[in-house]
């Protein structure tokens, strides 16, 4: 999941890797694995720091590579689906 995030960081904007993950640590005391920790508060600290689109965008981002990576199947439309997903097919 951690690499999802990254590789999704990197392919919007590679300059602001570093500085959402100083966010993370700095306001929730977690660096990108809190998306999968906690999806819902992963997405407000982004949300606050690139504003609610690019949050979302972000979340697409995501979501897209891990489908593309894992070959995700399932209709998954937002972070906390794909937790539950990843949750449920992996453990």
């Amino acid at each position: 999941m951690v690499k999802a995030v990254v590789h999704s960081v990197e392919k919007a904007n590679p300059t602001l890797k570093s500085l959402l993950e100083l966010q993370l640590k700095t306001t929730t005391g977690q660096g990108f694995e809190l998306a999968y920790n906690d999806p819902k508060r992963f997405k407000e600290a982004v949300s606050k720091l690139f504003g609610e689109y690019s949050a979302r965008l972000l979340e697409i981002l995501i979501i897209s590579y891990f489908r593309e990576k894992a070959g995700l199947k399932e209709d998954v439309n937002s972070l906390e689906e794909l937790i539950e997903y990843i949750k449920r097919v992996y453990r």
